[in-house]
């Protein structure tokens, strides 16, 4: 009789402690995606309001309704004024990520062509051309940190990585097929719903501008955005450039060390195809302008 009487008990408890543990793990993804909202948030709230002051007028010099404007003059002037800009992040290269996830579409999922724990990176590619053979860039390879005035919590939540964006993924209206370009991308794994292409935004860009840096490094730049791919991040992460004429989006490479050609190494045929990896630090800097139709 007291062994009858112990079977059920066993079983209430048996799925007691079930419904404890599922709760327990529904509770720690609940909490990790809060977490990882928050930090995504925080990239924005964070960000610097100002640029670098060694920031040459160069890199800053923008054209508008065919009216030359200073980004830093912009970025000074009330919000609700136009033209006006603002920052709406920062980041610094880093390593690249240990584990980074595929970008795409939900029928399409491509890994970034990057060496993964690595330091930050231009890579350069041996090539022959008409006069012989020499090293071309080929792409950027880096993990990003934010910049922010204060440390985000629950940072590793999120994966920030900076590559070659390939071109060749319709994703539809209002994206369409966005073109080759270097992108930096902001993932939260966490917020993919089960789909490894989302829960992340990518900005995609073309140089404008080009300046010097002085020898070793390579030039400041500035990229006008060609091209965003938003899927699903709860906040803005990246500048924008908008359809209707209202909102332009650039990013800026400031503050270069690095990352200049190898000057050896490609003297002929066999050297074709091979891939250096120089190391380079740099600070993005994303603004949007913001102007009347």
């Amino acid at each position: 009789m007291k062994t009858a009487r112990a079977r059920p008990v066993r079983v209430v408890a048996t799925l007691a402690l079930a419904v404890v543990a599922f709760g327990g793990c529904h509770d720690d993804e609940d909490d990790d995606e809060k977490a990882a909202t928050e930090a995504v948030k925080q990239i924005s709230q964070g960000a610097p309001t100002s640029l670098p002051a060694n920031v040459p007028d160069e890199v800053l010099r923008v054209t508008l309704g065919g009216v030359e404007y200073n980004l830093r003059e912009l970025l000074s002037r009330p919000s609700e004024s136009r033209p006006s800009a603002h920052i709406v992040a920062a980041y610094q290269t880093g390593s690249t990520p240990a584990d980074p996830p595929p970008f795409g579409t939900s029928d399409v999922a491509v890994l970034p062509d990057s060496t993964q724990e690595a330091p930050a990176a231009q890579v350069y590619e041996c090539r022959q051309n008409a006069s012989g053979f020499a090293w071309a860039f080929l792409q950027p390879e880096a993990g990003l940190q934010p910049i922010t005035a204060e440390p985000i919590p629950a940072l590793e939540k999120l994966v920030l990585d900076h590559f070659r964006y390939p071109a060749g993924i319709d994703f539809g209206p209002p994206t369409g097929t966005p073109p080759v370009g270097p992108a930096w991308r902001v993932s939260a794994p966490v917020l993919d719903e089960g789909s490894p292409t989302a829960g992340q935004t990518l900005f995609i860009g073309s140089v404008e501008v080009t300046v010097a840096n002085g020898p070793g490094n390579v030039p400041l730049l500035r990229l006008a955005n060609v091209g965003r791919i938003d899927r699903g991040l709860p906040s803005e992460v990246f500048s924008r450039t908008t359809s209707d004429g209202t909102q332009t989006g650039y990013v800026l490479r400031l503050n270069t060390a690095g990352g200049v050609a190898p000057t050896t190494g490609c003297g002929g045929t066999p050297d074709v195809g091979k891939r250096e990896r120089v190391p380079y630090a740099a600070d993005y800097y994303f603004i949007d302008v913001f102007t009347t139709p």
